[in-house]
């Protein structure tokens, strides 16, 4: 295949790589784990981590290191396809076509290989920007891990040979962290890096500024590419060409357009819209007596979200619970209480009752809302106040742990 061809081919594979994360963020709502929202510290964290892993890689055997992104890359294949064919399938896939490019690579089918493995590559790409896109991660914040990346590309790949011979040390490898179309040491392709920014901006882009900055994000990124590309078929550029130092500053300029142009950023709430649709929870809008009672009737009740003295959201997990609220639209911060049916002899030796209500329902409903146990004692608090009714009181952000 000629440069041109190879050029072309990784430019038609980027393009779509970029329409079905669109299409994934636009039809597919991914399960928000719950670890919180993204922060400053986060980006330095990344930035931090993206910045010392190649060094790292270059001191690995090739066997460990395949192995490293083999199960990265099978992780967030299955991640990307839980909430479309459900989570056993989308894990069955995955390791299927891991399998399948583990028995390319012995039986030597170099364009299969690559086929599967650019596959598998996309993949993973799209569960990750998407998994970022829609857990909170702002345009801003993208536009500064951006911003810090774009000058270590240039030391790592215009100024030193660091990218040279990571390139060299993954050729051939199965399972590798490049979208290419042909193998060997110098092929045309892009990093897991390059693509990750190149899917990630466009999606957060369009969720705070609208589909215009999406699609704009999406055509200035793809014309950098072609840019590099042309440049590496006239042979003009010899090696590897730092996209990211092109891209990076592409990324924040947009930025600062649509934030002076659009004003504040729309954050995930306001994307999704506020319209919540009815709830089939049983515990949804109920007040918290109402819930106790109703958690008789289940024989694992599980977890319960409290705002303002009311249920407001349920799931059989403390993090459930709590993303389960803020998706019907509650931004306060919640109490999580555990509403399984339990001893109530073993709660109050585990845990010790404060400021008891005066009636029984509302003390059976004090030792049941708080649990009992190391769990119970982080996931929940009871603020000590005489009501009468055992109503359990919320707590304000800053009570929260």
């Amino acid at each position: 295949m000629s440069r041109l061809a190879q050029a072309l081919t990784l430019l038609t594979a980027l393009a779509v790589l970029i329409a079905l994360a669109a299409l994934y963020l636009r039809h597919v709502r991914m399960p928000r784990p719950p670890v919180g929202r993204f922060v400053r510290s986060d980006i330095a964290v990344m930035t931090v981590t993206l910045v010392s892993m190649p060094l790292i890689y270059l001191h690995l055997p090739r066997a460990l290191t395949a192995c490293a992104f083999g199960a990265v890359f099978l992780g967030a294949c299955s991640m990307a396809l839980a909430p479309v064919v459900g989570g056993r399938r989308g894990a069955a896939v995955a390791l299927a076509l891991g399998a399948f490019i583990l028995s390319a690579h012995l039986a030597r089918w170099v364009p299969v290989r690559i086929a599967a493995g650019d596959l598998l590559l996309a993949l993973a790409v799209i569960g990750v920007s998407n998994l970022w896109a829609q857990t909170g991660m702002t345009a801003g914040q993208v536009a500064a891990l951006a911003g810090l990346l774009a000058p270590y590309d240039l030391l790592a790949t215009g100024l030193t040979s660091v990218t040279a011979h990571l390139v060299h040390h993954f050729a051939g490898m199965p399972l590798g962290p490049m979208l290419a179309v042909d193998d060997g040491t110098s092929p045309i392709g892009a990093g897991l890096g390059d693509c990750l920014m190149l899917t990630l901006w466009p999606l957060v882009a369009a969720k705070a500024f609208g589909r215009a900055a999406g699609w704009c994000g999406a055509i200035i990124g793809l014309c950098v590419v072609s840019v590099v590309l042309a440049g590496a078929v006239a042979g003009w550029v010899h090696g590897g060409v730092p996209l990211l130092t092109g891209l990076g500053p592409c990324i924040v300029a947009q930025y600062a357009y649509w934030r002076t142009r659009r004003g504040p950023e729309r954050r995930t709430v306001g994307w999704r819209g506020t319209a919540v649709e009815p709830s089939a929870d049983p515990f949804h809008g109920q007040d918290v007596a109402a819930a106790l009672t109703i958690a008789d009737q289940h024989r694992d009740a599980g977890w319960l979200a409290v705002a303002e003295g009311r249920a407001v959201g349920h799931a059989p997990s403390p993090g459930g619970a709590r993303r389960a609220a803020r998706e019907a639209g509650h931004t306060a911060v919640p109490v999580v209480v555990a509403v399984r049916p339990r001893d109530t002899a073993a709660q109050a030796n585990a845990f010790p009752v404060v400021d008891p209500p005066r009636t029984d329902a509302g003390q059976a409903a004090l030792l049941r809302a708080v649990g009992g146990g190391a769990d119970a004692e982080r996931m929940a608090r009871v603020r000590q106040r005489r009501t009468g009714s055992g109503e359990i009181a919320p707590i304000s952000a800053a009570e929260w742990p």
